[in-house]
């Protein structure tokens, strides 16, 4: 059907207005969700079918001089940084530099005899059983690293310098005992980060030159790594809450081998490195298809973790994202073409609990697209939701504690079991195996109670004790 000129004009007014109503309901939320969480400053992009549908910055990227964010402001990405180190690997796998399934030893002379089962592929996977890097590392570990425990003398060094260097990252760790043995268990581990940094450091002859030279290859030339003695314009300075005041992040040293949280970047380049690892002109068919596929145990099963991405799958629909704990996310949902890239400069350091992150899941609810684990929601190990009894909460309910003293509660209201743990209030729903699924969650959380009732162990190998 041909439009006239007349109906085409109101069609371009209307489309006008409604592109409008949209711009003022994301930058609404945007503006209602900083001020509730306290977020100095962010910019953010997001992308549908190959679109950009938003690409814009608010806020403030310094405090102390009142400078604002713009589109190409930079933020200390943190443990978004795990996704370049990944991509590194798999192209010197690609390129017959490495092999996957080798041993760390063959890449790692300085490896204790106690690692010689690790293999590049678990410390990709975080399957390893290597511990946290610090106490506040906040997800799984048992124990933490010898980074945690460095004495006077290396403490001196550092002082001296500024610098982590590699040899004292190296001697730092390589005491370091297993948590599980190697791919037995799902660990989150920056240790094995600043390994395979210290891997391709190994084979290239450079792991800062080998990354830059990929950025630069891509036209990312606002993508640089963590150097705190070089003055940078329109960096973020990255803040905290502490008693619910904004302090300074603190994070003030500089790391040789920074692969496991140091580069910094974007929104802008960001996108420009989304479409290269969702491409096959840097990393083959393969190792692209390797690089978003979930790792498995020496059981086979699947984790959800990949290379360097976290894979979820909610209520139907696969998400794939990473968090720093800078306050900085990427989420991307395949199936609808969707990508979200939000970067904040607020970020947690121990005291407060802060919440950058859900803001970027709040964009997505806000264009059509479920983020949140709901009751109609399968497992990706295919487990359904059961109707849950008061027998079934009696063992379960009781306050918790993790090693890094986390705090957590169980307890049933109006009928219903709910998890509260670091501010966050959550149902518990009963799935088909006796274990629970939390609801409300972004990603797939899941909780098993041990015979005795005296222990939950979350699917990201989390434990909690009852006190």
């Amino acid at each position: 059907m041909k439009l006239n000129l007349k109906y085409k004009l109101i069609l371009i007014v209307l489309l006008s207005i409604s592109n409008l109503k949209a711009q003022e309901s994301i930058d609404e939320m945007v503006a209602s969700y900083m001020s509730m969480n306290k977020i100095p400053g962010l910019s953010l992009a997001i992308v549908q079918n190959d679109s950009l549908k938003d690409l814009k910055a608010y806020g403030f990227s310094s405090l102390q001089q009142d400078s604002k964010v713009d589109v190409n402001t930079t933020f200390e990405l943190a443990s978004l940084t795990k996704q370049f180190t990944a991509s590194a690997i798999l192209k010197l796998h690609q390129d017959d530099k490495l092999n996957l399934n080798g041993y760390l030893h063959q890449y790692f002379p300085e490896c204790p005899e106690h690692w010689k089962e690790i293999t590049i592929q678990q410390l990709l996977w975080h399957t390893t059983g290597l511990p946290g890097m610090f106490p506040h590392d906040n997800f799984t570990q048992k124990s933490f690293s010898g980074y945690a425990n460095m004495t006077a003398g290396e403490l001196d060094m550092m002082m001296q310098t500024n610098t982590v260097s590699k040899d004292l990252a190296i001697k730092s760790i390589i005491t370091d005992s297993l948590d599980s043995t190697p791919g037995t268990a799902y660990n989150y581990s920056d240790v094995g980060y600043l390994l395979l940094g210290i891997v391709i450091d190994n084979i290239t002859g450079s792991y800062k030159t080998y990354l830059s030279d990929i950025f630069d290859q891509y036209g990312m030339t606002n993508t640089y790594f963590v150097d705190q003695e070089k003055v940078i314009k329109n960096q973020a300075r990255g803040y905290s809450l502490k008693d619910g005041e904004w302090i300074n992040i603190m994070r003030t040293w500089d790391y040789e081998i920074p692969s496991y949280f140091g580069v910094f970047s974007n929104v802008k380049d960001l996108m420009k490195w989304q479409k290269v690892v969702s491409g096959t002109d840097f990393l083959n068919e393969q190792n692209q298809e390797l690089l978003f596929t979930k790792g498995m145990l020496n059981n086979r099963a699947e984790i959800p973790y990949a290379c360097g991405w976290e894979i979820n799958e909610l209520n139907g629909l696969r998400f794939i994202s990473h968090t720093g704990v800078t306050g900085t996310i990427v989420v991307i949902v395949p199936q609808t073409k969707t990508t979200v890239i939000m970067l904040s400069n607020l970020g947690y350091n121990g005291n407060d609990m802060v919440n950058s992150w859900n803001l970027a899941y709040e964009l997505i609810n806000s264009i059509g697209i479920e983020t949140r684990i709901n009751r109609s929601h399968i497992t990706s190990n295919r487990l359904e939701q059961v109707k849950a009894t008061k027998r079934s909460f009696k063992k379960l309910v009781g306050s918790y504690l993790t090693a890094d003293n986390t705090e957590a509660k169980i307890y049933v209201e109006n009928g219903k079991g709910y998890f509260e743990s670091q501010g966050s209030k959550n149902e518990l729903s009963l799935l088909e195996d006796g274990s629970w699924l939390v609801l409300g969650f972004d990603y797939e959380y899941i909780l098993t109670l041990d015979e005795r009732g005296k222990k939950l162990t979350s699917n990201y190998g989390r434990i909690f004790k009852k006190e």
